[in-house]
């Protein structure tokens, strides 16, 4: 119940920012509009022969959403902080914690899941949320593989991915996810189960390939960070060739790395970068040091004991095949949000780590108290970490207000069809004020990043 109860904690922080955060208007009035222009027909057609970022099922879900609840902000808001509680829920599930020490082992995993940069992106509403949509349905299969009784009907395993994949790149982790944990003898998987999800990454890619406009892997259609800069896609064409399969692997190797240890971030070195310019900021001493020391730890719980629970031992596996075909998924280009599946895994690891490391009965005591003190020492850092995402959260709210005043022109606000849906969004969004987050104390400047410089009129 403890590391539930902690969940909704961390639901209920994030909330409290979350309503104050109105309609982005890059981002999202785009979307509404087109979702609201087109007919069904015209829809699913769009939809389905899109190109890179191939998302159909979440295109016809905005339609769907506008059709029926239209621009209320705060119901798209609820919907993203319910889907947030049920990736904790189901993070929690799958620790299945007994105990205080395995309790106390499970909250660590939340508050380390929470404070990692991957996680902002379940915050966001264009109107809805496809990246925490996509998680949950892959976190649900993998808790589903976790139950005897699914071995029953496991070829249900193969739907979810389908919805998974149709909604998000990020659902192309359920054919190594599900495969894997069979393979594991995961007792809610069987070989139907397995079959199930590989047809449908079959069928996922037939349909993909054969509809989507894009045939074949481009180069890149993104700006990349390599080592200290970030490169375009006719620098990167012109130093990596095609395809740059050199560069795929420093950008998924970038995206492992970044979990593990925070750095590099979006493919550049930034604290080697500023270390050597003498321009250190103290948060990324603060976010290198936790993640190295909790890595560290991380390998040492899972060193520990050779001998543990069947569920620990795929609770292992699962984190394990979540951090590297998550961090494979940016191959293509790392961003932080890539690695959100990433994270999960390394939650995962970090609480059967912690739970080995309670539970180890050293020969000597002292040695059993130090590790015990280093857990605390990692707790109340993540717990620290976690305030960032509120901090971060904040400077949304006042970035997306900017949008639609200082920025509205640069936005190309003057072009935009002034539709009935664009003057209610426009209304929502002016409707109040966030907080300047400018005028923050310094500390929360040192101790935490984030994307304003504090007003120098604040002190």
């Amino acid at each position: 119940m403890a590391p539930l109860v902690w969940a909704l904690a961390y639901v209920a922080a994030f909330g409290t920012v979350l309503f104050s955060i109105s309609w982005s208007f890059g981002d999202t009035v785009p979307l509404m509009q087109k979702a609201a222009r087109l007919g069904w027909r015209e829809a699913a057609v769009d939809a389905f022969a899109r190109g890179v970022e191939y998302r159909p099922l979440f295109m016809l879900s905005i339609k769907a959403f506008i059709e029926t609840i239209g621009t209320t902000i705060w119901l798209y808001q609820a919907l993203v902080l319910l889907q947030f509680g049920v990736v904790l829920a189901t993070i929690v599930w799958l620790c299945r914690p007994s105990g205080r020490q395995r309790a106390l082992a499970a909250c660590l995993a939340v508050s380390v899941f929470c404070a990692l940069p991957g996680t902002r992106i379940l915050f966001g509403f264009w109107p809805l949320n496809q990246h925490s949509g996509a998680l949950v349905l892959v976190l649900c299969a993998a808790a589903l593989a976790f139950r005897e009784q699914t071995r029953r009907f496991d070829w249900v395993l193969g739907l979810i991915a389908l919805a998974a994949m149709f909604g998000l790149e990020l659902g192309l982790l359920l054919a190594p996810v599900i495969v894997i944990l069979w393979l594991a003898r995961a007792p809610g998987v069987s070989w139907r189960g397995a079959a199930s999800v590989l047809v449908a990454t079959g069928i996922y890619l037939a349909i993909r390939l054969g509809l989507g406009s894009d045939h074949g892997l481009p180069a890149s259609h993104n700006e990349i960070g390599f080592g200290f800069t970030m490169l375009t896609p006719a620098q990167i064409s012109t130093r990596f060739g095609s395809p740059p399969v050199l560069l795929w692997m420093y950008n998924a190797a970038s995206t492992l790395s970044s979990v593990l240890f925070s750095e590099p971030r979006d493919g550049v070195f930034s604290f080697a970068e500023s270390l050597l310019a003498h321009d250190m900021e103290s948060w990324r001493w603060f976010h290198v040091g936790l993640s190295a020391l909790t890595s560290a730890m991380i390998l040492v719980g899972l060193c520990l004991r050779s001998s543990r629970s069947s569920h620990d031992r795929l609770l292992v596996v699962l984190g394990l095949t979540l951090l590297v075909f998550g961090s494979g998924l940016g191959f293509l280009y790392t961003r932080d949000r890539i690695a959100l599946s990433a994270g999960v895994g390394y939650a995962l690891l970090m609480y059967v780590a912690a739970a080995s490391l309670m539970e180890w009965r050293p020969a000597h005591g002292w040695i059993r108290t130090a590790a015990r003190g280093a857990l605390i020492v990692l707790a109340a850092g993540w717990v620290v970490r976690g305030g960032e995402l509120f901090f971060q959260l904040r400077d949304t709210a006042w970035d997306y207000h900017l949008e639609w005043t200082a920025r509205f022109n640069e936005k190309g606000g003057v072009t935009e069809e002034r539709t009935e849906l664009f003057k209610a969004l426009q209304q929502e969004a002016l409707s109040r004020t966030p907080a300047d987050p400018r005028s923050d104390p310094a500390w929360t400047y040192a101790l935490f990043e984030r994307r304003f410089k504090r007003s120098s009129g604040s002190d």
